[in-house]
């Protein structure tokens, strides 16, 4: 990419004020801002911890939060968490009996709405955010999880003060797939700048396979990009003839996995998902920022 547009592309961004998206897809600027922030809170870590109001019993026992972080820090993702059945049913039902949104449009919907990918009013619906999902028990006791929010803590170096949860169904669609992209962009790959340094932990609600809307990502990509990337307009998206040719196909992981299989991750690594073709996609997001 020339320097000049690049410089254009930054300075549009800054002049919006957008100042967290335009620099926080620095891995640079990440790490300097993890040790600016544990610097502050060093002195009082027990109230940053108190702020979160965390669970007294984990989810997740006989998991090592500093393993989970070595991991991402190496693969930018880690495996091995595991919800309950009663919990994977909870999130379900409450993403069934609640309104969904799709950003961008003004009416809301239910999942019984949406038929082949379209509302009653013959719209092309691609995704639904469930309303409110902090409001979901289940989904509350999940992110105040006290191993969880270790891991955050190791991986970013500091008690994360902003938590978000974030349950999205993909529907299938009748539509082609280039529009399908075109329509939705995390169909391509891209990579997420939620804040100056964040982390996110992923539970799949329904099964999910290459079919049914799985995961895709490329290990290390958190720390590693094209430099053009760093200054496209939406996250640095790319083709996947463009993502494998840089990485190769070795470091491409396709995350498959039952209802209540869960990970985290960088997502500031390049990671894609597969368009569902059989069965609509439920997946619930903690982010930690």
């Amino acid at each position: 990419m020339n320097l000049d547009i690049a410089w254009n592309r930054l300075s549009a961004r800054l002049a919006k004020r957008d100042i967290h998206h335009t620099i926080g897809r620095f891995n640079t600027v990440r790490k300097t801002y993890s040790l600016l922030q544990k610097g502050f809170q060093s002195s009082n870590s027990s109230y940053h911890r108190s702020r979160l109001n965390l669970q007294e019993k984990s989810l997740f026992p006989n998991n090592s939060p500093e393993q989970f972080a070595q991991k991402i820090r190496q693969r930018s993702v880690a495996f091995g968490l595991q919800l309950t059945c009663d919990k994977v049913a909870e999130i379900h039902e409450y993403a069934c009996q609640n309104f969904l949104y799709e950003p961008g449009f003004e009416e809301k919907f239910k999942i019984e709405d949406v038929v082949q990918g379209r509302l009653s009013n013959g719209r092309n619906v691609m995704r639904g955010l469930v309303e409110d999902p902090g409001a979901c028990p289940a989904i509350d006791q999940i992110a105040r999880d006290p191993l969880l929010m270790e891991i955050a803590r190791q991986y970013l170096g500091y008690w994360p003060s902003k938590v978000t949860h974030h349950l999205t169904w993909t529907f299938v669609s009748k539509l082609p797939e280039p529009e399908q992209r075109d329509r939705f962009l995390p169909l391509s790959y891209h990579y997420d700048v939620a804040g100056y340094n964040f982390i996110s932990t992923y539970f799949y609600i329904t099964d999910m396979d290459r079919l049914s809307g799985a995961h895709v990502m490329i290990e290390q990509s958190h720390a590693r990009k094209p430099f053009h990337t760093l200054f496209a307009p939406w996250s640095g998206r790319q083709t996947d003839e463009q993502i494998l040719s840089y990485y190769g196909s070795d470091l491409e992981i396709l995350i498959e996995g039952k209802a209540g299989y869960g990970f985290d991750q960088d997502p500031s690594c390049f990671h894609t998902i597969l368009p569902p073709a059989t069965n609509n996609r439920l997946i619930f997001q903690v982010r930690y920022a």
